[in-house]
């Protein structure tokens, strides 16, 4: 009899975990495409260039510390100078012509093709940087793409904001689903609750092993949820454009195991804290009709 109560008790506990792990796996597949997502937004915003067209009167001393004060800023992500003689042969490629044979000299200016980092490739950020690049001496003029920027940036915002509202939206399934798993958990020691509070037990002393027992069982959902994400990452990541999540790069399986671990128990806890208190509130009566 006691063998069969202590496989009842396990089973119990192991389903909880299993029916937690599954939600949470479907939390976890939200936060891996909202960080892939995040990823390729990057990528797209440092395209984003602007050119710096230097002075005719440069000399080779400005224009390498003009390479020494981009490359020391925050907001570089890369600097690439083109010379005038390479860009005279970039234009001979292009248009099959050399525009000396017109004007007998070289027209076109020294320049650089500045990167930018991602925090910093929008229109008020990349105003200020072009600002201060003109008031140097050896700096003629800044260009870049300010509509195109706009664009890109508006869109980016748009999904940002739409995978947010689904992780947000995930999240309060997410509670509701495990609420409801923790308290058909708790509703069979209802009566063992209420003798508890009977004979004196505080409510704090009441809930202490149910949330010790929930954290356990946030702990086995966790590992079972890690578990899914590795086998859904070694079978299908030859046959996506990219990985689920990149298991080699501490930047992504950190933040992503990271958030759901913090998830499981704070949900969980959270849970069996409403879940036990419910039944704390009810009398004897109303035990029956629950």
């Amino acid at each position: 009899m006691a063998k069969k109560t202590k496989f009842k008790f396990f089973n119990s506990k192991l389903t909880s975990s299993v029916s937690i792990s599954m939600v949470l796996f479907l939390l976890g597949c939200t936060i891996s495409v909202a960080m892939v997502a995040r990823q390729l937004s990057d990528t797209v915003l440092e395209k984003i260039a602007i050119t710096i067209y230097m002075g005719d009167h440069a000399s080779q001393e400005e224009v390498s510390a003009l390479n020494k004060y981009l490359n020391a800023q925050v907001y570089t992500k890369s600097a690439v100078f083109i010379s005038k003689e390479q860009a005279i042969r970039d234009v001979c490629q292009e248009i099959g012509e050399d525009p000396e044979e017109f004007a007998d000299y070289n027209p076109l200016p020294n320049t650089y093709v500045v990167h930018l980092q991602s925090q910093y490739a929008n229109n008020d950020s990349i105003q200020m940087v072009a600002q201060k690049l003109t008031e140097l001496d050896c700096v003629e003029h800044v260009d870049y793409q300010k509509n195109m920027i706009q664009t890109i940036v508006r869109n980016v915002n748009k999904i940002a904001f739409a995978l947010l509202c689904a992780t947000l939206l995930l999240l309060f399934i997410s509670y509701v689903l495990i609420h409801n798993t923790i308290e058909l958990l708790v509703h069979s020691d209802r009566f063992m609750i209420h003798t508890m509070k009977l004979v004196g037990a505080t409510g704090r002393f009441i809930r202490r092993p149910y949330l010790k027992q929930s954290f356990w069982i946030a702990i086995v959902a966790f590992l079972l949820v890690v578990l899914y994400i590795i086998v859904l990452n070694h079978f299908f990541s030859e046959d996506l454009p990219f990985s689920m999540i990149q298991l080699d790069d501490s930047k992504v399986y950190i933040p992503l195991f990271g958030s759901l671990l913090a998830c499981s128990i704070i949900i969980t806890s959270i849970a069996t804290f409403f879940a036990v208190n419910k039944y704390l509130k009810q009398n004897l009566d109303d035990l029956y009709y629950i």
